[in-house]
């Protein structure tokens, strides 16, 4: 069970061995019963039992130690069910003569037993079509190393269950991965998105090739390359989270504990998509680079995913003449400072994080971080005080202020998205298999040729 705000990501994983029998049907019934429909069913029995009994949800199984984390209100909580379901996928791969990959067909016809006779083709496990992602030993693997933060997860499953779920049409995928390629080759008012179907359409099929057009792309190699420096926004959630885990995290003397309300900074950090993360993370780089002596240096950027949630980046070189504790109480007043008073240049935000450290240039290193919940208007005798503390000591003095955000591109060579890879509708809600799907494709690699 992964909670993430007001997500909750229920997991199955399985391995069940597929069978031998001379009738492929006989086989793929058995073994869809053992891995995806007693999955789906255990997934859906969770869900139920979690949104009815919260407080009876342990980690262990004598019932002793209870779940650590609050989960979020059921009234607006979002439930995603993921059964993986490992087994099946070399039988597939040479089901299909080795023409296509492995992985299990989407087909948002077929419902319940009706899988019995259509192998290695998944649509609704359950009889009330309650959606249950259904991911094989290849699927699980592409998902999660290429959508590898929490937040662009969920974004994925949002956008794949309104998808495959539209009234009055039938849509087919020659895999899971074929759709998540899809999906990350279509960008619509910046964010990813699956095609938009035409009025009328009665089925809708996403061919076979998508993820292999996307997979080897320059612009997918562009974007690994740009994302790289990211990988240092990670590394300061596992920093942090670590002390967190071991019960060693610090709080400054001075702060209140919902300012260094440890796991509140990590749940904000985390909360950043991959290409958010690459912003923030060549923000916070720069800020390390900045060291004059007795001189700090602070950067106040918008998330590119939260555009009301502030982030402080701030370097100071240590004083000669003050001890190393004496300096981390200056550097978190200050780093409290800017959190602060932020609200009073750019009253939209509700929320800063802050973190604080020494530039590069300094031969040791700490970090501070710092939480400030801005959602409530700050009273004006507050406000007073706080405007002759940041001019003490130098804080956010230009009137003009602003968020700094990024003009990066995501996909820093951009997809043609008009000669991209193609997907085919019909009119008249006939299904098509996955050899039509592969002589469609055929053609329309020889036309773009």
């Amino acid at each position: 069970m992964v909670v993430f705000g007001s997500n909750v990501l229920l997991f199955s994983d399985k391995h069940c061995q597929f069978p031998q029998h001379s009738d492929l049907k006989v086989s793929w019934s058995r073994w869809y019963r053992r891995a995806i429909e007693r999955s789906a069913k255990q997934l859906s029995g969770a869900e139920k039992f979690i949104k009815e009994y919260p407080s009876r949800v342990f980690l262990d199984k004598d019932c002793r130690a209870r779940l650590p984390i609050a989960l979020p209100d059921p009234r607006r909580a979002r439930y995603f069910l993921l059964a993986v379901t490992r087994g099946s996928y070399e039988t597939a791969e040479r089901y299909w003569n080795g023409q296509s990959s492995g992985s299990l067909m989407l087909d948002s016809s077929i419902v319940a037993e009706d899988h019995y006779a259509n192998p290695f083709r998944v649509g609704f496990p359950l009889e009330n079509r309650r959606f249950v992602h259904v991911l094989d030993e290849m699927t699980v693997d592409v998902l999660l190393q290429e959508l590898d933060t929490v937040p662009d997860l969920i974004g994925y499953l949002e956008c794949k269950e309104e998808f495959l779920t539209q009234t009055g049409l039938h849509v087919s995928a020659a895999g899971e991965e074929q759709l998540l390629a899809r999906y990350m080759c279509t960008l619509r008012d910046g964010k990813h998105a699956l095609p938009k179907i035409p009025h009328g359409t009665g089925a809708v099929a996403l061919v076979e090739g998508d993820w292999e057009f996307y997979s080897v792309s320059p612009q997918r190699e562009a974007k690994r390359a740009a994302d790289a420096g990211s990988y240092m926004w990670d590394d300061l959630i596992e920093y942090q989270s670590s002390f967190i885990r071991a019960g060693t995290a610090t709080t400054v003397a001075g702060l209140t504990e919902q300012e260094t309300d440890h796991e509140r900074v990590v749940r904000a950090l985390a909360d950043e998509t991959r290409f958010s993360r690459r912003q923030l993370a060549a923000h916070f780089r720069f800020a390390l680079t900045q060291s004059q002596p007795g001189r700090k240096f602070a950067r106040v950027v918008a998330s590119a995913d939260r555009a009301n949630r502030a982030y402080v980046f701030l370097t100071a070189p240590k004083p000669s003449e003050v001890t190393y504790e004496e300096y981390r109480k200056m550097r978190s007043d200050t780093l409290l400072t800017y959190c602060t008073g932020v609200k009073l240049r750019i009253p939209d935000i509700v929320e800063a994080v802050g973190i604080a450290s020494e530039p590069f240039s300094e031969s040791v290193s700490s970090q501070d971080f710092v939480y400030v919940d801005l959602t409530e208007d700050l009273a004006a005798e507050h406000r007073e005080r706080l405007s002759e503390m940041m001019k003490e000591l130098e804080v956010l003095q230009s009137p003009l202020i602003k968020p700094i955000k990024g003009q990066d591109h995501e996909f820093p060579m951009p997809f043609n998205f008009e000669t991209g890879p193609e997907f085919f509708s019909a009119h008249n809600g006939i299904p098509m298999n996955r050899a039509a799907r592969r002589a469609m494709a055929k053609r329309a690699r020889g036309k773009r040729r």
